[in-house]
């Protein structure tokens, strides 16, 4: 019983004396007491396994002591062992161990029946402690899974799997994990305030992930580089996906060896694998709903002598569906380009159906010579009739080389111009499509001299969660007015301000023009057509 510490509680000096010599013979570890008062003080001092108490004390009754002992959540579990005179009654016993005793030995104690029952108690004590420290375990466990569910990225897996190791077993930890040729390790201590993320080579990960696999002791050297001078390594455990496919390990260093951290390493190494495996498959989902979603936008945008046209799709990243956020470009005459810019309310495949037709009878609307009005007209029936109770915003802009900016707005983000070195919005707008309404859209007419510049956005570019869309709209009002540069590096200046350097919550789609100034060779770099890139947050 090496380990094991009993605390024996009699006001009599023989008796205590007595009892120590025969426990430690047994190999248990004694601590004494002559009063109710000093065993509660003993035990919140130090760690007790058992504890043996004579029922006659002189500040207090063995039964108000186990009462107390009892009592308090951190010594509840601890068993308590009466031993009383040869008066004590069947009665007395009964009572003892109705409220709080977990066994009654009536003096003198025969040796070997003492021992036997505090054997007992003690097995009693350390199987029940298991299970409590496997239930903490377990739920930590779960919470830590949660997290690790919710991670974004592969390093921020990591963090939060090594946080989660110190949870659960009070020691430092290691998780090092390998995707697509890119390895990361984490590593975390209880003291740490954070896990220390950083690259680690794949093959290396590799390396240690084969020997944690099949407990290669002659490599624990390579493991316990890990951790310098910090700790001993105590456990390893492989991370294979649910495909067979091993991608890194967990390390432990020293614990207090209770005989179940391998078991729940292992579940933790097969939690990790589920949460990677998912993470996989959503970058996979991921790509290809990016994928589907440009290919229903122009592959291409007119490039002008007089105009220059740049374009941005930003995927949000917070959710693998497809958005319902679309550009059009469309030179119709040398003089007039239209540009527009549409946002179909929700994110589904549904939504994204919907904005690729509502894109495409746009542009052919608009190659037949129809009106900005009479387009937004036509394309709020076509949605009634065929996606009833679906709303979309669209905003057209029809640039004039020769000085002139028409815009019909409805229900958009108001385009912002920046004409004479001032910034402002064009404001004016119709019902959103799909509304009925008996209001005609606007048309809004102002100047667009050379050297002028257009800026239409979708509203997941501006908005902030908690923040009035108003703020957002001047945040990008300065930020034109301030912009130095072509098209392209325009539209680059808007994302790094105000798209990647931010969370972005829905799709973005931006359009810049800019209007040539006089001598202007851009139009030579650009060519006729020059071809969108698109910025995803996730790549």
């Amino acid at each position: 019983m090496s380990g094991v510490t009993v605390l024996v509680v009699d006001d009599q000096p023989d008796g205590r004396a007595a009892l120590r010599v025969l426990l430690e013979r047994a190999g248990y570890q004694v601590v004494e007491a002559e009063s109710g008062a000093e065993a509660l003080s003993a035990l919140g001092r130090r760690r007790v396994d058992c504890i043996v108490l004579d029922v006659r004390l002189p500040d207090m009754t063995g039964l108000e002591v186990s009462d107390r002992v009892k009592g308090n959540r951190a010594t509840a579990a601890i068993p308590v062992l009466h031993v009383s005179a040869l008066d004590a009654s069947a009665t007395d016993r009964s009572q003892a161990l109705h409220r709080s005793a977990d066994g009654y030995l009536v003096k003198p104690v025969d040796p070997d029946e003492l021992l036997a029952t505090v054997a007992s108690l003690v097995r009693y004590y350390e199987a029940r402690r298991t299970a409590e420290r496997l239930a903490a375990r377990l739920e930590r466990l779960h919470q830590a899974t949660l997290l690790m569910s919710a991670a974004p990225t592969l390093a921020d897996l990591c963090q939060f799997a090594a946080t989660g190791l110190v949870s659960i077993f009070g020691a430092s930890s290691a998780v090092m994990v390998t995707r697509d040729g890119n390895g990361r390790i984490a590593q975390a201590a209880p003291n740490d305030l954070e896990p220390t993320v950083r690259p680690y080579p794949s093959a290396r990960v590799l390396e240690l992930a084969e020997a944690a696999l099949h407990g290669d002791v002659t490599r624990a050297a390579a493991f316990r580089d890990l951790f310098g001078d910090t700790g001993t390594l105590a456990l390893a455990s492989a991370i294979t996906t649910p495909r067979g496919e091993l991608v890194g390990a967990l390390v432990l260093t020293a614990t207090d060896e209770h005989g179940d951290e391998a078991l729940m390493l292992d579940h933790f190494a097969q939690a990790l694998a589920v949460v990677l495996e998912n993470q996989r498959l959503y970058a996979v989902e991921h790509q290809t709903a990016l994928t589907l979603q440009r290919s229903m936008l122009p592959s291409v945008v007119p490039q002008t002598d007089e105009l220059e046209v740049a374009v941005r799709y930003l995927a949000a990243s917070d959710t693998v569906e497809i958005g319902g956020d679309f550009y059009e470009a469309v030179q119709l005459t040398d003089q007039v380009t239209m540009l527009a810019v549409g946002d179909v309310v929700g994110h589904s495949l549904y939504a994204a159906t919907v904005m690729a037709e509502l894109r495409h009878t746009l542009r052919a609307y608009a190659t037949v010579g129809m009106s900005a009005p009479d387009i937004l007209s036509r394309l709020g029936t076509m949605l009634r009739a065929s996606h009833p109770g679906v709303t979309a915003t669209l905003c057209i802009a029809e640039v004039d080389v020769r000085g002139e900016l028409r815009v019909s707005n409805a229900g958009h983000v108001p385009p912002l111009v920046r004409a004479d070195g001032v910034s402002s919005y064009v404001l004016g707008h119709g019902p959103l499509l799909g509304i009925a309404s008996a209001r005609p859209t606007p048309v809004v007419t102002v100047a667009f001299p050379a050297g002028s510049e257009l800026l239409m956005v979708t509203d997941g570019l501006i908005e902030r969660r908690g923040e009035d869309i108003d703020v957002g709209l001047e945040r990008l009002r300065l930020l034109l007015q301030s912009h130095v540069g072509d098209a392209e590096a325009l539209c680059d200046h808007v994302l790094q301000d105000l798209g990647t350097a931010h969370e972005v919550f829905d799709d973005v789609a931006i359009v810049a023009v800019r209007r040539r100034l006089a001598g202007d060779s851009g139009a030579s770099t650009h060519g006729r057509t020059g071809r969108h890139p698109h910025a995803d947050p996730l790549a």
